[in-house]
């Protein structure tokens, strides 16, 4: 037999065997031993093989003792158990009283089988027990439990005068059903009737108010806990703390949490899960700190939510101390926490070590082979992520979900296999991945960088109603990549004259497409209108592309000129843009003004060495053009060498 795990006194079960035992000599006799009580005892504890042995030695059981042991079973979760017990009550030809329907009561709604509940039923009304309002009321329960509210809700409506714990359970059966706006309607009519609700019942519809997402909803209920008291309920609390949580509203949540006279672990565990979400990763751990001070000591969710607000930092040391807490706490074996951990070292750039949590790990879930998936792409590595890939398809027999089919698409990309982009596209229709925006997006980002435009916007043109901003935005860099700069500018037009604002994002792709097919007019003009329009802020990538376009059209004097009018906006990447300009028209003067700024701003990178010796070559200064190199050697500054990818093989060209 499998037990429950339950925690118990030792000193309550020693008095329970003690008392058991001080009991044998009587078993056979006529004393008045009071057998429900112990066995009550057992079952309390969770210790059912003892309940079981002294069931079994009761010489005469009555329906007080079958009562108990049916009870028990529920209480431990063992509602098939009680259901088979009940059953063999019936045998012995006794009358089931009301306490003994509630405890059946309780099996049904546990095993949520509205036949069982039916026949039940059938034998209440039989037994004439219908009217008591405890049965009743695990009846109405029971119907819910089994998703049969219309049921439910016509025995509640055959009570005579419903009280607050069976009007409680109408409304909590309705929100178990998803009737959430049902349930909430009720409750205000059992208000008008005089109802002061517990904390049962509020806590039941705080769940409501979070599934409707209504914020008036929810700050009325807070009205309400305010008003009748239980404000200093910790559960209560927290079940508005989460509420507030659930709506991202910080200001409104950090007013109930320090109002809170009493926080527990949840109250803690709620607040730095808002936190993370909002990823205010620092205000999270201070928050940590705080807990800790208290002396709560913190539980698998906690360690889960400090990983995270280590992988929005981007703080490898603070990660690992984390990571050895959780060892110090016992909370290694947890696979949720596993699999955050993994995501954490991926993110914090230390593949290695992720690596090795994630080998650590025996019984993979589909999200460990993500996470580590996932963090190959994000590293650099996307050809270790499809070995991975095939590895998971070889050892277990996950499906894909939304999440990784989008890192196995962004492998794809960046190593060009339009075949393999082309399989995945028919497995996201097949699964019905369609309707999924973020996955679009992906196809869409992963045709393009394959450069095949036909279906990425074939793709696009589907997503009549799903598409948002990154799809435009997918859509406008990919034909800006692809050197389809005209169709870049009118898809970008299309999007303004459309419902979708553009980003900053959007702006970048469009100059960027203008940039590359030498779209001037163009370029220029959406960049004036972006400057105008004040709602986006221009940050030095726009700037740079603007210099870009300038320059590549032979217009220096013009692409000098915006740099040191938008100095502030402008770095590296604005003097490199100059810098190649002057290399395509062989203005010396400039591209030498150009490659010291470069050298200020960024003096790490061999890059603008490379460029001006390349300005020299052009124009027969072949010394000066060796000196600068020899100077780079001397310096061991190694430019990265560039990589073309025939046919999915790698070839360096640099």
């Amino acid at each position: 037999m499998i037990l429950k795990k339950n925690e118990k006194s030792p000193l309550a079960v020693l008095r329970l065997y003690i008392i058991h035992s001080s009991t044998q000599c009587y078993l056979h006799g006529r004393h008045p031993i009071n057998y429900s009580k112990l066995l009550s005892g057992y079952m309390k504890s969770g210790d059912i093989i003892n309940a079981e042995k002294l069931f079994e030695e009761i010489p005469q059981r009555d329906v007080v003792s079958w009562s108990v042991m049916i009870h028990g079973y529920n209480r431990n979760g063992f509602r098939r158990k009680s259901m088979e017990l009940f059953s063999q009550m019936r045998v012995s030809s006794l009358v089931p009283t009301s306490f003994t329907m509630v405890g059946v009561l309780v099996s049904v709604a546990g095993l949520g089988d509205p036949v069982l509940g039916r026949c039940v039923h059938g034998l209440i009304l039989k037994n004439g027990i219908d009217h008591d309002f405890r049965v009743a009321t695990a009846l109405l329960n029971a119907y819910a439990k089994c998703g049969n509210v219309v049921d439910s809700y016509r025995v509640f409506g055959q009570l005579e005068n419903p009280g607050l714990v069976s009007c409680s359970a109408i409304v909590s059966g309705f929100v178990y059903n998803d009737l959430f706006q049902e349930a909430v309607v009720l409750f205000n009519q059992f208000r008008r009737l005089g109802l002061v609700p517990n904390a049962a019942t509020v806590l039941t519809l705080i769940r409501a108010c979070i599934k409707l997402e209504s914020r008036l909803l929810c700050e009325s209920f807070h009205g309400i806990v305010v008003k009748i008291s239980l404000v200093l309920d910790v559960a209560v609390n927290n079940s508005v703390l989460g509420m507030y949580s659930s709506m991202l509203d910080l200001d409104s949540a950090t007013r109930v949490f320090e109002g809170m006279e009493f926080k527990d672990v949840i109250s803690w565990t709620t607040m730095i899960n808002l936190l993370v979400c909002l990823e205010q990763a620092s205000d999270a751990l201070v928050i940590f700190r705080h807990m800790r001070k208290t002396g709560i000591s913190q539980d698998v969710v906690v360690a889960m939510n400090l990983i995270s607000a280590c992988s929005i930092l981007g703080d490898l040391r603070r990660g690992r101390e984390i990571h050895a807490q959780a060892i110090v706490n016992g909370f290694q074996s947890e696979l949720p926490l596993k699999n955050s951990i993994i995501a954490m070292y991926s993110k914090c750039s230390d593949l290695d070590s992720s690596r090795t949590m994630f080998d650590q790990t025996n019984q993979k879930s589909l999200v460990s082979w993500t996470a580590m998936i996932l963090g190959c792409v994000q590293n650099g590595y996307p050809r270790e992520s499809l070995n991975l890939l095939i590895q998971m398809r070889g050892e277990e027999t996950f499906c894909f979900d939304s999440v990784m089919l989008i890192g196995v698409l962004s492998a794809c990309s960046e190593l060009a296999l339009l075949e393999l982009c082309q399989q995945l596209h028919c497995h996201a229709f097949r699964s019905g991945f369609p309707q999924y925006r973020s996955v679009q997006n992906s196809l869409i980002s992963a045709y393009s960088k394959c450069g095949d435009m036909e279906p990425a916007y074939n793709v696009f043109k589907e997503m009549i109603y799903i598409r948002d901003i990154i799809s435009w935005n997918a859509i406008i860099n990919g034909y800006g990549i692809n050197g389809h700069g005209e169709i870049a500018v009118t898809l970008f037009h299309e999007m303004r004259n459309g419902l979708e604002n553009p980003d900053a994002a959007t702006y970048l792709s469009v100059l960027n497409a203008c940039s590359h097919s030498g779209l001037l007019e163009d370029g220029l003009l959406i960049f004036n209108q972006m400057v105008e329009g004040h709602t986006i802020r221009h940050i030095e990538d726009h700037c740079a592309c603007i210099v870009d376009l300038l320059a590549r059209a032979g217009c220096l004097s013009d692409a000098s000129e915006f740099v040191n009018r938008f100095m502030e906006k402008t770095g590296p990447n604005s003097w490199r843009a100059l810098l190649n300009g002057c290399r395509l028209h062989g203005n010396v003067e400039l591209a030498e003004l150009a490659a010291r700024m470069v050298y200020e701003l960024d003096p790490g990178e061999p890059g603008q060495v490379v460029l001006l010796s390349n300005v020299y070559a052009s124009l027969e200064r072949f010394q000066d053009a060796e000196a600068l190199r020899a100077g780079m050697k001397k310096k061991e500054l190694i430019k990265n060498p560039g990589i073309s990818l025939i046919n999915s093989v790698v070839s360096h060209i640099g």
